[in-house]
């Protein structure tokens, strides 16, 4: 199984084709990288696909700590040390979305281009991603630890927040439910205030940060509450000269996802 270690934790990641690099950032507050199957092997004909399973998502192992855009990112470039890339085009749903952007912001000289989608920001959107992480904060100080673990439901969009290794792995688990309420309730606490206490347009990303962005960069927007169009068209608007995908998420048009990030980054090849 291939891990790379970021940070305190092991990232698992897979990897497919050869050519110029892409990685894939999954969406949510885990983000597992098997959400991008359907569009890895058409990708993979022209490009070297790399997906991974964010720190607290999937087989990926991290202790539980405070979840940054900061530290978001910079996994993405260890994760890039640890498998020999210098340079890559970044993608992402989401809060992979937000990842890309980050990315592109804080670390120019090793991104290629990027190309977010299903854009998340907005009041909803902040306020269901808080609430998951709320929940799991109230949970640990009146049920305990044992409690958020239990109620982990991958299918169920508003369960608490917990790492998925806890499910899969008993030692992980342990160390988890021996955790002090008070110091998990903390974790929680000051993780809704470092991803979302700030003026974003879309997640993570300020105006001015957005508008700083100076890579090749193709904005593809989302459709409901939590990616609302609005705030993809603000980020278009804020990031030079940046294009416009008109394409449904990865997930739900995958054909025509791969059409157009393959027609823009060969744009973006060509010079």
């Amino acid at each position: 199984m291939p891990t790379a270690k970021v940070q305190g934790a092991e990232i698992y990641y897979e990897e497919s084709g050869s050519g110029p690099p892409i990685i894939l950032s999954a969406g949510g507050l885990q983000g597992k990288g098997n959400s991008y199957h359907p569009v890895i092997q058409e990708l993979a004909q022209e490009h070297r696909v790399i997906t991974y399973d964010r720190r607290f998502g999937g087989q990926s192992n991290s202790p539980l700590v405070v979840q940054t855009w900061d530290m978001a990112c910079q996994d993405v470039f260890d994760l890039m040390d640890a498998v020999g890339i210098d340079q890559a085009y970044l993608g992402g749903g989401s809060f992979g979305a937000a990842i890309s952007f980050g990315c592109a912001y804080r670390n120019p000289e090793r991104v290629r281009a990027i190309f977010p989608s299903n854009i998340a920001g907005g009041v909803i959107c902040n306020a269901y991603l808080a609430a998951k992480l709320f929940k799991s904060l109230d949970m640990a100080l009146n049920q305990g630890v044992k409690q958020i673990i239990d109620a982990f439901d991958p299918d169920d969009r508003f369960s608490p927040f917990s790492p998925e290794r806890a499910q899969h792995d008993g030692k992980y688990r342990a160390t988890l439910e021996e955790m002090d309420p008070e110091e998990f309730a903390q974790v929680m606490r000051a993780t809704i205030s470092a991803l979302f206490d700030g003026p974003y347009v879309s997640l993570g990303m300020t105006k001015e940060d957005l508008k700083a962005i100076r890579v090749p960069a193709m904005i593809m927007p989302g459709g409901n509450d939590i990616h609302p169009r609005p705030v993809a068209e603000a980020v278009h608007r804020l990031v030079p000269n940046a294009q416009w995908g008109e394409v449904k998420p990865h997930s739900e048009a995958p054909q025509k996802y791969v059409r157009r990030v393959l027609e823009f980054l060969s744009v973006v090849e060509g010079g």
